[in-house]
């Protein structure tokens, strides 16, 4: 991969993640880098590739993390903390995360990006369900209801809160998160 089109996805990503993908174009991007536009065309021919591209760069990021997880055995509650920390991380760096920065216009986004987001979500949550049904079954984790359910419920606080921490600079988010993961307990 060339280092001009890692910089576009890079920056991308970072514009995604911080404005919103209806809040940057091209322009900022080649205006960031010190490029023409013609040259993010040439590696993107659209902003749909371009979105598409990032989003799928994100899920095999994540299931590097879960490959790796695997392979230094982690027990359910280590994976839980690792993807709790994940969102920590976007906190501090006031970033939202993939899922919620591009959730908010999901209405807007081009089929093939729209197409890539569902993915991740559903991926996200199959392995949060997973993680939660072994954790049960080795009797680290005690909550009531079903584990899909608790998944989609871990998920979705932490896309929500990571948005609302924008607004609320008081909270104490990493509080907030680890206390979703003693909640299992």
């Amino acid at each position: 991969m060339s280092s001009t089109r890692d910089r576009i996805l890079e920056l991308g990503e970072e514009l995604i993640l911080t404005k919103g993908y209806n809040g940057f174009s091209y322009h900022d991007i080649s205006t960031e880098l010190g490029i023409k536009n013609a040259a993010i065309h040439y590696y993107f021919a659209t902003k749909e590739n371009l979105g598409t591209s990032i989003v799928k760069t994100n899920i095999q990021r994540f299931e590097e993390m879960i490959a790796n997880m695997e392979a230094f055995d982690f027990d359910p509650v280590k994976k839980i903390e690792t993807f709790i920390k994940i969102y920590i991380k976007s906190q501090r760096e006031r970033k939202l995360c993939i899922v919620g920065a591009l959730s908010t216009d999901v209405e807007t986004l081009y089929p093939s990006t729209k197409v890539e987001v569902t993915k991740i979500v559903d991926l996200i949550v199959q392995w949060l369900t997973q993680v939660l049904v072994v954790g049960k079954e080795k009797g680290v984790f005690h909550f009531e209801e079903d584990e899909a359910q608790r998944a989609f419920l871990i998920l979705s606080s932490l896309v929500a809160s990571l948005q609302l921490a924008r607004v609320n600079k008081y909270v104490d988010y990493r509080g907030y998160c680890y206390g979703l993961l003693e909640q299992l307990k």
